[in-house]
C-alpha cells in the first residue's frame, strides 16, 4: 500500500465524506445500481448518501516524479448533506432489492426506498419482520416468527415456508441462491428455496448471532454467543468449533477465493486459513494480519478483489491491512465512537463506515493507493 502524505488533514478527512446522523448506525447497504448508499439507524430512520463524490480523492492526488510519493490536497468545498428518511420508531432491517434502490423492513411492512429517498409500501407482511437477507437474483428473504417469505425483485411473493424454525437470530442466503441458513432455537437450520423444500439440515451449535457463507458455498461460518465461532461444511456436515475469543464475534467476512475467514471479537484482526482443514487438521491455521493491541476489533470487511481487510475498533480506529502481513494503513484515528459497520462497494473503491456515536461515512480510495 502506498503512503499518502498531508500537512493539515487526516487520511479519513481527505478520503472520506462523513456526516453526523443523530443515532447509532446499525447497517449499511450499497444500491445495486451504484447510485447511493443507505445507512440504517437505530432510531428507525435511513440516511442516504450519493455514491458520486463532487470532489473525488483521485482528482486531488499528486504523485511526485522524483520519489513517486503520493500527496492529496484537502477539499475546497463542504461535503453536501445526505438525505434523512424517517421510516419508523424501531431499528430497521435493510437490504438491496432488484437492480436499484433498497428494501427496509419496518414492523410488519416491507418498504421500497429509492436512492433518491422515495418510499413506497411494497408489501404488508402480516407479522413483524425479524430479519431480511438479500438474494443474488435481486430478491429478498423476510423471516418472521418461524415463517420465511421470498419476495422477487419486483416485490411480488415467490414462495412461503411456514414453520421454518423459531424466531430468527441470523439469516444468510447461499451464493448460488438455492439455499438459506437461519440461526434459530439455539441451533442452525439450512433449507432449500421453494414452498416444498428438501429435508432440513440442522446443527445444534448454540445461540447464533451472525452467519456468512463462503463465496464458493462450501462452508458456513456462524458466530456463537459467548462461545466463539463454528464452521460447518455442508457436503459432509463436518463441524469445527473455534473458542476462546475474548468477546462475542459479531462480524464475519470471507476472502473472494473462500480460503480465508476474517473475524472480529479479539484484540487484533483474526484471520483463519480454512483451506488448511482440507488436510485433516482439527483447527484452521491462523494467519497473522495487522497489529495486536489492547482494543477489541468490532467489525471486519474483506475487500472484494484484493487480499485486504478493513477493520473497525471499539475506540473508533479504522485500519486496512493486507492478509498475512503486519503492516496497517491507519485510515481513521481513535475517537467519534466505536466503528461497528463496514461495507465495501462491489468494485472495492468505496468503504461505508458507521459508528455507535452516530457518524456515517463513505471513504473513497484512489486507484493507486493499493498495490
Amino acid at each position: 500500500m502506498d503512503m499518502i502524505e498531508a500537512e493539515t488533514a487526516t487520511l479519513y478527512e481527505l478520503l472520506g465524506r462523513h456526516w453526523t446522523v443523530g443515532a447509532p448506525v446499525i447497517d449499511a447497504v450499497f444500491d445495486p445500481a451504484g447510485d447511493g448508499i443507505a445507512f440504517a439507524l437505530a432510531d428507525g430512520g435511513l440516511a442516504i448518501a450519493p455514491l458520486k463524490d463532487p470532489e473525488p480523492p483521485q482528482d486531488r492526488c499528486r504523485v511526485a516524479l522524483d520519489e513517486g510519493r503520493m500527496t492529496i490536497s484537502p477539499r475546497r468545498k463542504p461535503v453536501p448533506p445526505l438525505m434523512k428518511v424517517t421510516i419508523g420508531d424501531a431499528p430497521l432491517q435493510l437490504a438491496s432489492l432488484g437492480t436499484s434502490g433498497f428494501v427496509a423492513g419496518e414492523g410488519d411492512r416491507l418498504l421500497e426506498v429509492s436512492a433518491s429517498g422515495v418510499t413506497r409500501v411494497a408489501a404488508n407482511h402480516g407479522a413483524a419482520i425479524d430479519l431480511l437477507a438479500a438474494v443474488p437474483d435481486g430478491g429478498v428473504l423476510a423471516a418472521s416468527d418461524g415463517t420465511v417469505i421470498f419476495y422477487r425483485a419486483d416485490g411480488d411473493v415467490g414462495w412461503l415456508q411456514q414453520r421454518a424454525g423459531g424466531r430468527a437470530s441470523a439469516m444468510a442466503v447461499s451464493p448460488d441462491g438455492r439455499r438459506f441458513a437461519m440461526g434459530t432455537d439455539g441451533g442452525l437450520l439450512v433449507r432449500a428455496f421453494g414452498a416444498r423444500p428438501d429435508p432440513v439440515a440442522s446443527y445444534v451449535l448454540g445461540s447464533v448471532s451472525a452467519l456468512s457463507w463462503s463465496p464458493d458455498g462450501s462452508w458456513l461460518a456462524a458466530s456463537i454467543a459467548e462461545t466463539g465461532i463454528a464452521l460447518v461444511r455442508l457436503a459432509d456436515s463436518r463441524t469445527v468449533r473455534i473458542a476462546n475469543y475474548p468477546a462475542d464475534v459479531t462480524s464475519l467476512s470471507w476472502s473472494a477465493d473462500s480460503r480465508i475467514l476474517l473475524t472480529g471479537g479479539a484484540y487484533r484482526i483474526v484471520a483463519w486459513d480454512v483451506s488448511s482443514l482440507d488436510a485433516g487438521s482439527e483447527r484452521p491455521t491462523s494467519v497473522v494480519t495487522g497489529h495486536a493491541g489492547f482494543v477489541l476489533v468490532e467489525t471486519v470487511a474483506m475487500h472484494p478483489e484484493r487480499p485486504l481487510v478493513a477493520a473497525g475498533y471499539d475506540d473508533g480506529r479504522l485500519v486496512v491491512a493486507k492478509i498475512g502481513q503486519g503492516d496497517e494503513l491507519i485510515v481513521k484515528s481513535p475517537g467519534r465512537g466505536a466503528v461497528q459497520v463496514l461495507r465495501w462497494s462491489r468494485d472495492g473503491q468505496h468503504l461505508a463506515v458507521g459508528t455507535r456515536d452516530g457518524e456515517a461515512a463513505v471513504v473513497t480510495f484512489p486507484p493507486h493507493i493499493f498495490k
